[in-house]
């Protein structure tokens, strides 16, 4: 942000007037005159002093701006200050004392405007060295040399002068004229040297990058004939033809810069062979928003060349840096989430690298990058920050206590994450809710039930009740059921049976048993039983099992390889089309919940009282 403010503070002092050194010590001459009548209002102080301070910053990058040509330039005030010295020494021999005081308040002023441009030529010699903290000191000691030579008038000598003399004389009044502009140069001065102490940085910024090529391009183009013949239509819009040369080539570079990067992008994304679905986000989601920065600064570009907004001082500059900030913001979140969104499948295809943990670090640093771009907004604003967090650390045991769930929950997300307790498109179970794991979130899990309602559940009730977690199974899924054949069936075809329904499940190939084999690729450092740990399940049990009210119920006991639920659907279905053709081969039939009613004795005894009457 502070380079692309710089940038702009460049091309505003390239694209304003060519302020003369004496111009501009004229101009504060009047300035300071303002500001020394006492009939001045609060308010009217205030701005003129506003208006001061973008008047110095603009003359310090100008004069830093063309650095090789005011380091080159001869000194202007030499001849003046020769020609003065010697009228001086004249007028000193001749003995004519009110000359002699004209020259010396005459001579005064050049050289306070001469120690001026000695400063400003010896700071901007300095800003050649690559140290910007020696470069600091090395402008104190300038200020330091060359004001502690200056020496005011004695105002004494002249107040004398004036009340002994004709008033009525030209030469008093040169001389008291002189005292006037001495007066007002030595307000000058000393606003000269606090000002300049205000802005080095900026000086020491602006000299370094003066040296760019296109600056100098621009010095010839408004030297040459046709830039003089432009200059002509320019003047009264305050322009020239330097300066409207780096304003169109600067345009035009970042117009050019805005093509190559959509080119570029559209390269890279026809290599990696990005869906279009993919490519149409990223032209109107991240390209475009890059637009919107680029078209911004050139917005700010043109209010600054044009209409003179000032890019530090006034609260216009403070609102671009604020939406730079926002828009740099959304940019870097979009383009971070978007590569995640790409290399998901890649992630997810890596053993050691979990999606949970890369979803949980891609929202910490998205809420990072916040509370960055709030801190800046706030210092852009003013605000003191080290106030701000004291008091969020005075604060901290309140907001603490108010948020203690909220931390909770962050800490339950840790502990689901480290203890490995279930990851996204797990099926869990807890409180009688299941359904598969949506999301694990820094403050909630949300999972998907299995009739599409979408429950959200914090995250330290995860941690603290017991959790059912059904897709920790690497191998086997529970096949239970109680076949029920009726008591009319032999004893004998039912063992016939039930050995054959368990030939036939340990040779199904759906069906996991001892030969089923399992590698674990994982080592524990818990001396645990590897199956266990991974969910292997084996058994596969056959018998019959008790003699229930209305039927001879068969145990069938076993676990299907596959723990996927459409694949065990089917390994189930083929299983109960085995038994039922089983039975059926040792006619056996199913039995169902019926109420037999034996009447044979109450019959018998019947017909015996019959055949006695």
């Amino acid at each position: 942000m502070k380079k692309l403010l710089l940038l702009t503070l460049l091309f505003t002092s390239i694209l304003l007037a060519g302020t003369t050194l004496d111009t501009f010590i004229d101009q504060q001459m009047k300035v300071e005159k303002l500001l020394l009548e006492q009939n001045l209002t609060k308010k009217e102080r205030q701005t003129i002093e506003k208006d001061q301070d973008r008047e110095y910053q603009s003359f310090f990058l100008q004069y830093a701006t063309n650095k090789k040509e005011h380091l080159l330039a001869s000194n202007p005030y030499r001849t003046q200050i020769s020609k003065l010295k010697l009228r001086l020494n004249r007028n000193k021999q001749r003995g004519n004392r009110t000359a002699v005081l004209r020259d010396e308040a005459i001579l005064h002023e050049y050289l306070v405007r001469n120690m001026i441009r000695g400063v400003l030529t010896d700071v901007l010699r300095h800003t050649e060295n690559k140290s910007k903290a020696f470069y600091e000191d090395k402008v104190d000691e300038i200020l330091l040399k060359h004001f502690s030579e200056y020496k005011p008038l004695d105002p004494k000598i002249y107040k004398v002068l004036e009340a002994n003399a004709d008033k009525g004389s030209s030469l008093i009044r040169e001389i008291q004229e002189s005292v006037e502009r001495n007066k007002l140069l030595a307000s000058v001065s000393r606003t000269f040297s606090a000002k300049l102490v205000e802005n080095r940085l900026n000086i020491y910024r602006t000299a370094r990058l003066s040296d760019a090529k296109l600056f100098a391009f621009a010095s010839k183009v408004n030297a040459s004939a046709l830039g003089q013949q432009f200059n002509r239509y320019l003047t009264p819009f305050g322009l020239d033809s330097s300066k409207l040369t780096v304003f169109i080539v600067v345009i035009l570079f970042i117009l050019l810069i805005q093509k190559l990067i959509y080119l570029i992008t559209n390269i890279v994304l026809k290599h990696y062979e990005v869906s279009e679905d993919d490519v149409n986000y990223i032209h109107s989601h991240i390209t475009k928003l890059f637009n919107i920065i680029v078209t911004l600064f050139i917005i700010q570009l043109i209010l600054v060349v044009f209409f003179g907004v000032d890019t530090q001082s006034v609260m216009i500059s403070k609102g671009f840096a604020i939406l730079y900030i926002i828009l740099f913001t959304i940019l870097i979140y979009r383009s971070s989430n978007f590569l995640v969104h790409m290399r998901l499948e890649h992630i997810q295809s890596k053993k050691y690298l979990k999606k949970e943990v890369v979803n949980l670090a891609i929202k910490s640093f998205n809420i990072v990058m916040i509370l960055i771009a709030f801190i800046l907004i706030l210092y852009i604003l003013g605000v003191d920050l080290t106030a701000v967090l004291s008091g969020l650390g005075i604060g901290g045991f309140a907001v603490a206590f108010a948020a203690k769930d909220s931390i909770a929950n962050i800490f339950g997300s840790i502990s689901i994450l480290a203890g490995d307790l279930f990851e996204q498109g797990d099926w869990i179970e807890i409180d009688n809710m299941d359904g598969t794991v949506v999301e694990i979130g820094l403050r909630a899990t949300t999972i998907r039930t299995f009739d599409n309602a979408l429950i959200s559940i914090p995250n330290f009730k995860l941690v603290n009740e017991g959790i059912k977690n059904w897709s920790r199974r690497s191998i086997g899924r529970r096949i239970k059921m109680k076949v029920g054949v009726t008591y009319e069936s032999d004893f004998n075809d039912i063992r016939e049976a039930v050995e054959d329904i368990r030939t036939m499940l340990k040779e199904h190939p759906g069906i996991a048993n001892e030969r089923t084999k399992f590698q674990s690729y994982y080592r524990q450092p818990k001396i645990i039983s590897a199956e266990d740990f991974k969910g292997v399940k084996r058994t596969t049990l056959v018998y019959m099992d008790e003699f229930a009210d209305s039927s001879i119920n068969i145990l069938i006991y076993c676990f299907s390889r596959s723990v996927v639920w459409q694949e065990w659907l089917a390994v189930k279905e083929d299983v109960m089309y085995k038994i039922a053709e089983i039975l059926k081969k040792f006619d056996l039939d199913f039995a169902y919940p019926a109420i037999t009613v034996h009447q044979a004795r109450e019959k018998e005894i019947c017909e015996k009282k019959s055949e006695e009457k």
